[in-house]
């Protein structure tokens, strides 16, 4: 259904926020498209279909527009989820997609942008709603707006592992076969997900509806989930992933790289010659007990098989997390970016507890 939030008016500053609508689709590219930074995103399908439509989350939109400017100054976006947290199933809103169009900085957009999107959350799932956003553990200026509504930061939340896709199959590991997932193996796949993941914060618990309703996800066409097993001679499920293929709905690319970045992929190709990205974000990597091997022949396997699909592998691990070691990287799989994660819960969360990492989209 459309998203029918009130619209606030910021009194004195001519802004006014309110829901994204589909005819805001070539607005919304103009502004991602003009954003500054050390990347350039463009859509690859209608804007608005990619946003609301391109992943397995209901996910909604807000826009801003201010008066005399034609065009507009900022949006954000929130996904809805539930998530286990401090052992208990709860609502989550992830805030993400925050863009402030340069000429408007500087005057509160940012912290409008995110209480909007709050006060939207509360209003549907309450006080006991997790509120939560990612953002690099150097940016500054969304440490600032998140300070303003957040209970804590958890700094180093996550390590962002990133790796081109393989040019060739990796080596066949005797005995093991990875496949893509089977409607008879949903449940399979789920419980032992779930067992891998159950001492973590934030995991969004699997079932077999969950992982019928990614793949059914569409967006113009456009398909982006898959489900990857490994599978032994008897036909045990030993290690499996989800992968989501951003790069099909947007790409990233990189502005003005540095001349050591362009050194370096000259001689080792580790990016497309334009340095234009399609990523593939791989969630939910599990494995059973004592078979990391099998894990890190699936990611490898992962790797190769979803080359169509994108340039890029990306993975996200608390560092602490000892799923972090199915990943191998090579000295020059850069860059390696650390994630901060801004957290307002009913309770302060388990610091103890491991935390899972959806990635961003």
């Amino acid at each position: 259904d459309p998203f029918r939030g009130e619209e606030m008016d910021i009194p004195g500053r001519n802004f006014k926020l309110r829901a994204m609508q589909p005819t805001d689709s070539s607005s919304v590219v103009n502004l991602i498209t003009e954003f500054d930074g050390d990347m350039t995103t463009r859509f690859l399908l209608d804007a608005y279909t990619a946003i609301t439509a391109g992943t397995e989350y209901r996910t909604l939109g807000v826009v801003v527009e201010c008066a005399g400017y034609d065009g507009l100054v900022g949006m954000g976006t929130v996904r809805f989820n539930t998530v286990f947290y401090n052992g208990e199933a709860l609502p989550q809103a992830f805030l993400d997609g925050l863009k402030v169009h340069r000429d408007f900085r500087g005057q509160g957009l940012g912290y409008q942008i995110a209480d909007w999107r709050i006060q939207q959350a509360k209003e549907a799932h309450g006080d006991r709603c997790v509120i939560a956003t990612g953002m690099l553990h150097d940016n500054l200026a969304s440490h600032a707006v998140a300070k303003k509504w957040c209970r804590e930061f958890i700094e180093q939340a996550a390590d962002v592992l990133i790796v081109p896709t393989r040019r060739r199959p990796p080596r066949p590991l005797a005995g093991i076969t990875v496949q893509e997932i089977g409607s008879h193996e949903y449940e399979e796949f789920a419980a032992k997900q779930n067992d891998f993941y159950r001492h973590h914060n934030l995991y969004p618990r699997s079932d077999a509806s969950s992982i019928a309703n990614a793949l059914g996800v569409a967006a113009q066409g456009r398909k982006p989930y898959r489900f990857f097993v490994a599978v032994d001679v008897h036909g045990n499920l030993l290690a499996g992933a989800q992968t989501w293929a951003r790069g099909v709905l947007k790409s990233d690319t990189i502005n003005a790289p540095p001349t050591p970045l362009r050194i370096l992929n000259n001689v080792l190709r580790v990016l497309p010659a334009d340095f234009t990205i399609h990523d593939i974000a791989v969630n939910g990597l599990w494995c059973e007990r004592d078979q990391l091997h099998v894990a890190q022949f699936l990611w490898e396997n992962i790797r190769w098989q979803c080359r169509e699909q994108g340039t890029t592998i990306v993975a996200s691990f608390d560092p602490r997390d000892p799923a972090r070691r199915i990943v191998t990287l090579k000295p020059w799989h850069q860059p390696r970016p650390r994630i901060t994660i801004a957290l307002h819960g009913p309770t302060p969360i388990d610091r103890k507890k491991l935390l899972f990492s959806a990635g961003r989209v």
